[in-house]
């Protein structure tokens, strides 16, 4: 069963960053992007190992594992 989690807050954001965690992105419920690796991010931006810019209010973001 796969348990995916909404990346809500500074701390999960960061913790993806750290463990180097592939995450997937969403816009208004399709697919943008999967298998991202967070670079780095502020209160508004992500941005990726691939230097791919998201904003924050644009997207949803999500990791898990089945």
């Amino acid at each position: 069963m796969a348990k995916i989690r909404q990346l809500i807050t500074n701390a999960d954001f960061e913790r993806m960053r750290v463990f180097t965690r592939p995450i997937v992105i969403f816009q208004q419920g399709e697919l943008v992007d999967s298998g991202i690796i967070i670079q780095s991010h502020d209160e508004n931006t992500v941005i990726s190992t691939k230097n791919e810019h998201y904003e924050k209010s644009a997207y949803q973001f999500y990791y898990g594992s089945k």
